[in-house]
């Protein structure tokens, strides 16, 4: 029987998962990582329940590590700035009808000014589709305002792996991307109001 064949079926497969990093960090990283792994396994394998949480916060790092040592492998300095601006650009395109919808009500119902309101009333009117925007409107604005804050918190968000005393250390941080940053404010801010407007209309306060 082989040395691979003897090491614990856990061991083995995180072994086998290490492979979705790029091979140049498996070569500096590898070892160590799957010897760490080793020793949690030890230390809990009386308990199932530790063996789950084990997997539950290997998972929960080695995806978005992997993911993103496979981008930055591929990624020169240049080209992310590219990608990042680009996804701006798509964030930002991405928020012009829920803005103009949510300026549009604040302005009727805030302040009484219906400008921007009656047009798009008016539209839907003549095409007989108000129905149809009520019931499919929360789920456009909603799902392109989430798609919009996933992709600008990808662009500022950076993983890093390193080596302390013998630990792999996983970190996060944040890139000072302004446009990405100022997009994925306001379309937080937007996912508030809008989620905040749903909620009214479909229960609506009664003192």
């Amino acid at each position: 029987m082989n040395e691979d064949q003897t090491r614990p079926a856990s061991v083995r497969l995180y072994s086998a998962l290490l492979k979705a990093y790029p091979k140049p960090f498996r070569h500096e990283y590898g070892s160590q990582m799957e010897q760490l792994f080793r020793d949690l396994y030890r230390a809990g394998r009386g308990s199932r329940s530790g063996l789950v949480l084990l997997w539950i916060r290997t998972l929960s790092d080695l995806v978005p590590t992997a993911v993103a040592q496979r981008i930055m492998s591929h990624t020169d300095p240049r080209e992310a700035a590219m990608r990042n601006r680009r996804l701006a650009v798509v964030g930002f395109v991405l928020l012009l009808a829920p803005l103009y919808f949510v300026s549009a009500s604040l302005l009727k119902y805030g302040l009484g000014v219906a400008l921007m309101f009656d047009p798009l009333e008016a539209v839907l009117y003549l095409l007989r589709r108000r129905e149809v925007f009520n019931l499919v409107s929360p789920l456009v604005f909603l799902g392109g305002l989430g798609l919009t804050l996933a992709i600008n918190v990808f662009a500022v968000t950076r993983f890093n792996v390193s080596r302390e005393d013998g630990t792999i250390v996983s970190t996060v941080r944040v890139a000072p991307e302004l446009w990405n940053i100022a997009v994925a404010v306001v379309s937080i801010l937007l996912l508030v109001t809008l989620l905040g407007y749903v909620f009214l209309e479909n229960f609506p306060y009664h003192p």
